[in-house]
């Protein structure tokens, strides 16, 4: 990282290693919290893979959602 007149430029790898920091961290949760989660879906008549699919795209979402919104607040 750079700073130029009180920027923060941010190169490739500080961006990429940003987004795999932050999606480490959000995998590590779900990982924890799968089953809970998974079986309060499940519990409205859903087929447990299919919560399970669930569960991992509202997490990828989310993740993808706040990686570009901090991302294009630093810019």
């Amino acid at each position: 990282m750079e700073s130029r007149k009180g920027t923060l430029t941010m190169g490739r790898k500080t961006v990429l290693l940003g987004f795999w920091l932050m999606g480490y961290v959000l995998g590590f949760l779900a990982w924890v919290l799968r089953k809970p989660l998974t079986e309060m879906i499940a519990g409205i008549g859903v087929n447990q893979d299919i919560a399970s699919a669930i569960l991992a795209g509202v997490a990828g979402g989310f993740l993808m959602v706040i990686s570009v919104l901090v991302w294009s607040a630093l810019d």
